[in-house]
């Protein structure tokens, strides 16, 4: 469904090839229908302005219409730490835009959270799934899609990182065609979302710590 990736003015403009329906985090997210865009927009590390404002003026700026685009907002280095992968797995394609970013992580450990750094970096994730979601599969989505980022961060810090307290998540999909009741962890949906998502945290977390040519 990604049609291009492109980077412009602190920008990664992804371009889809259709018109979708996006559960999102975002600040500008909620449920909402008719998405053609999703943004990446690269903000300073001590950015303290009003995100909407932020969010409203990229989008004037690169000439899109807010209500076709949902935008992540991060202070990690764009482009280099962005990444998409793309799996199809059975009869279910999903890719993966994500934005990778550790400067202000969190931890959870015996129900309460550990905070540390100063600078709003992210893991912002947009999931794109090629079949049609019902609000509650897509909702199934975002819960698990959480889940595997966290548990794959633990995997790959020895338990130090769950996240960041900034980070925020995407579930895009068909707005036309028989719509998937659930996507939990017994569907197939949520298993092809579960083997993507890892794959994505994996690759994104070696690209943020590879070391600068």
């Amino acid at each position: 469904m990604i049609n291009s990736v492109k980077y412009l003015s602190g920008s990664i403009i992804i371009t889809l090839n259709q018109e979708v329906t996006a559960l999102a985090s975002t600040v500008d997210g909620g449920l909402r229908n008719g998405i053609k865009y999703i943004i990446h927009h690269q903000v300073p590390k001590d950015f303290n302005n009003d995100p909407i404002k932020e969010v409203t003026k990229v989008h004037r700026e690169l000439s899109i219409s807010s209500d076709k685009a949902i935008t992540f907002l991060t202070a990690t280095e764009l482009p280099r730490n962005h990444i998409t992968h793309r799996e199809v797995i059975n009869d279910a394609e999903i890719e993966v835009s994500i934005t990778t970013g550790l400067t202000n992580p969190y931890r959870i450990e015996r129900g309460s959270i550990e905070v540390w750094g100063l600078h709003e970096s992210t893991i912002n994730m947009a999931i794109i799934i090629s079949k049609p979601l019902t609000v509650q599969a897509m909702i199934d989505a975002i819960m698990l899609s959480s889940q595997v980022k966290a548990l794959t961060l633990a995997e790959l810090t020895n338990g130090k990182i769950h996240g960041t307290t900034s980070d925020a998540v995407a579930i895009i999909t068909p707005i036309n065609g028989n719509r998937e009741l659930y996507a939990g962890p017994a569907t197939t949906i949520g298993k092809a979302v579960t083997h993507a998502v890892y794959n994505a945290v994996m690759k994104a977390y070696e690209t943020y710590v590879k070391p600068k040519p």
